[in-house]
Formats: structure tokens, sequence, C-alpha cells
């Protein structure tokens, strides 16, 4: 049976929806993508291939926080779902916490250079923790945000294709931010990681990041026809974890999150190490290359999938772009070529699409199930859901780093030395890319038979 949860949310016209609140929430989701993805892009470059700590040690560091924050997730999304603030239920977590995220991201980067392995390691773990757990609360409010903008499925959509235009430019900027830190205008790298890591962020996490609490309005929430109990957070999770569709999405977000981004985190490594024979400051410039192709393609598929998305349908689509990021995963062997480096950017026309995808139709399905959920149950819990997509998605993404780190040890990689890295290490690396892209698509397809969802 398919219910038509408009009739319940609080969410008026795409037309009520003015100019200044959609860039508000853009640039909300453009803060939410270094809040995610920051520690990342400069922690593997300079805590591992500069300061040479074991990779899967920090890949240990590195997800141990995210797991931790990711738990408090549900809990973040009851009481934001149950605040009742006079500033409104999403806004004031939104505002503090992207100044405590800022503030903790820039201290991240400040590690003595002349510290013991053991005792970098345990600085960026601990900051990170504190990082991490601030940024819940900022992640979890906005995307309920996004969520509560709009009731209608092709609406939203619309205003998910926008927020990933945001996304797209953040990633734009993502991978020039290390070889930003090698300027001239730095005595040296370990400067240059203070100014850029202080940088990234106070403006880009906190300063964008506080702009949806000053500029959206939170929608009046309308009485409910009838009166429905207050179900605790354990009563909640039960609840809507036993929702099937749900739980398939999860699953395609499992196999692409984690298995595919495991799959993608070793073409990094593939420029550095096999194109630029371990020169890591050409290799960065590369890799800034193909995350730039990746944002632009991504930005111009997000105008197609959101198009295809309305027309054709959202499972229709995604089943499109998984065949053709399984043939973007084949073609990964052919690209990856020392005799023509830059011939890589070739990547970003076949596999660019599904990371838009990821950001367009699977929040847009995620939001519509929480709409039905409503009519279903009379229970408002949008902070539940959000919480839990954004739990599977961090819980996939520390396990694709913690793999990648397991993995290169396996392999035999040493970052200490530098171009002579063994040939089956390479090898093994380039299989992982090609092998891995196309299993985990494939996979997403066999898990979209499955999905049976309701509009």
């Amino acid at each position: 049976m398919a219910f038509n949860s408009t009739s319940c949310i609080n969410s008026g016209p795409a037309s009520s929806i003015n100019f200044k609140q959609k860039q508000a929430l853009g640039l909300g989701f453009f803060a939410l993508f270094f809040a995610n993805h920051g520690i990342g892009i400069l922690a593997i470059p300079y805590y591992q291939m500069t300061l040479a700590i074991d990779p899967f040690l920090l890949s240990l560091a590195m997800t141990i926080p995210v797991l931790m924050a990711s738990m408090a997730g549900p809990w973040v999304g009851y009481i934001s779902d149950n605040c009742k603030s006079r500033f409104g239920r999403r806004r004031p977590f939104i505002f503090i916490s992207a100044w405590v995220s800022a503030i903790s991201f820039g201290l991240i980067w400040m590690v003595p250079e002349d510290w013991s392995e053991l005792a970098q390691l345990i600085y960026f773990f601990a900051l990170s923790c504190l990082f991490n757990l601030a940024s819940i609360f900022l992640i979890v409010p906005t995307t309920c945000l996004s969520y509560e903008m709009t009731s209608d499925p092709k609406q939203r959509t619309q205003i998910m294709g926008l927020t990933t235009y945001f996304l797209r430019f953040a990633s734009l900027i993502y991978h020039w931010v290390f070889p930003l830190t090698q300027l001239a205008l730095f005595s040296s790298v370990f400067v240059g990681i203070r100014y850029v890591g202080w940088g990234l962020g106070l403006f880009f996490i906190g300063l964008i990041g506080m702009l949806p609490a000053l500029f959206i309005k939170e929608k009046s929430i309308r009485p409910q026809p009838r009166v429905v109990k207050k179900a605790s957070l354990k009563v909640n999770l039960q609840s809507v974890l036993n929702y099937n569709p749900l739980l398939i999405l999860f699953l395609i977000c499992i196999m692409q999150v984690c298995g595919a981004a495991f799959a993608a985190s070793f073409d990094y490594y593939l420029i550095v190490y096999y194109l630029y024979d371990g020169d890591l400051t050409q290799g960065s410039v590369l890799k800034g290359g193909l995350s730039s192709a990746h944002a632009v393609l991504g930005a111009l598929s997000a105008v197609a999938i959101a198009f295809y998305a309305q027309k054709w349908g959202k499972k229709e689509t995604l089943k499109w772009i998984f065949i053709l990021t399984a043939i973007g995963g084949v073609a990964k062997w052919f690209i990856f070529n020392p005799s023509y480096p830059w011939l890589v950017l070739l990547d970003a026309v076949l596999c660019a699409p599904v990371w838009s995808a990821m950001t367009i139709i699977i929040p847009a399905m995620v939001a519509d199930l929480a709409d039905i959920d409503q009519a279903k149950t009379g229970h408002r819990r949008e902070g539940i859901f959000v919480a839990l997509h954004n739990w599977v998605n961090n819980f996939s993404g520390a396990g694709a780093i913690v793999l990648a780190g397991l993995s290169l040890n396996l392999i035999g990689f040493n970052a200490q030395l530098g171009a002579f890295q063994s040939q089956q290490s390479i090898l093994s690396m380039r299989l992982i890319l090609v092998l891995g892209t196309v299993f985990f698509a494939l996979i997403c397809l066999i898990l979209l038979r499955f999905l049976k969802i309701e509009r």
C-alpha cells in the first residue's frame, strides 16, 4: 500500500523555500563535506606519508573516533527531534557545534614534529575524538533540515540535487588542500599544514557551517490528527530498523561507501607510487586534478540524475548508474598508465556519477521512507533516520579506511621505501582498484532487485 505522507508533514510547497534558505542549506552541506572528510585529506599525506606513521595504526586512529561519534548519532537525532528550544529543534545544535568542530579541527595539526611516533599518534587520536563528537552535532541536525524543507518526493530530489552541487564544489577544493600546504610562502610543510588546517577549520567548518542556523527558518510543526504517545529512543530504533526497504538502502550504502571506497582509496597510492615513482608533490597535483574532474563531472551528472530520477524513478536511475560504475571499474586497468599519467582523469567520466547518486537519490529515498513512517505511526523521527543513515555511512567509511590500511601492510607497502615499492605491491593495488569497483557495483545491482519502496 502506498502512503501519501504529504498530508502529515509540516512543509509547504517548493515555492515557499526562498533563495536565501536554499543557499544557506547548500553552504551548510559544503561545511558538512569537510566535517566528514577534512581529516582524511590531510592526515594521510601528513601523518602517514610525511611523518611516516604506520598506515594500519593511523587508520585505527582515524576510524575509532568516527565510530565512537557515530554511536552517539541516534541519540543526537533523538534529542534534536524532541528539542523544544525557542530557537528551534535543530538550529542551536548547528550553531554551537560548528565552532567547537572548527577549533578542534585546527588543533589536530598542531602536533610537534619532533615527538615520537606513539606520542604523535595519541595526540592525533585524542583530538580526532573531540572533533568527531562535536561534528556529529553539526551533521545530524543540518541533514534533518534538508529532509524537512519539503515533503514532496520530486521536490525533495531537487533539494538533494542542490546540496549535491555544493558537495561537489567542496570536493573540487578537497584534494588541493594538501598541495596548498607545500606552497613556497610556507617555510616547511609543518608550517603549511598548520595554517591550512586552521583556515579550513575556522572558515569552511565554523563560519560556513553555522549559516543554516542563522538563515533557515524551521517549519512549524502541525499537530498530529491523533494523540501519539512519545516513544523512547530504544523503541524508535527498533521500529526503524525493522523497516526492510531502509535496511536494503543501508546495505547499498555499505557496499558503495565501504567496499567501493576501499577500492577507490588505492588510486592516490597508485598515482604517487605507480604513475610518478614516489613523487608526492607531483602525485598530489594529479590527485587534485582527478578530484577536480570528479567534482565537475559529478556536478554536471547531478543535473541528469535529478532529471531522470523524476522521469524514470529513483530505483531505475540507480540501476543504470551502477552499470556505468562497473564499466568504469574495468576501464581503471587501462587508464592508470605511467606513460600517460593524465589519462587517469577519464576515470571521472564513468565513476563520478555514482557518488552524486549517493548524495541525491539515497538521501531522498531515506527521507521518503521517513515520511511514510510518520504516516504509518504518527511519530516524527527524521533525526533517527538521519542518524542511522549517517551511522551507516560513517561505519562504512571507517571500514574502508581500516581495510585500506590493513591491505597496505599485507601487500608489503612501505612509505619509507619511496619510489622503491615492490612490483607485487603495485600489482595488488591495481587489482584491488579494478576488481573492487566492479564487484561492489554488481552487488548493489543485485540489492536493487530486492528493494520495494512505496513511492
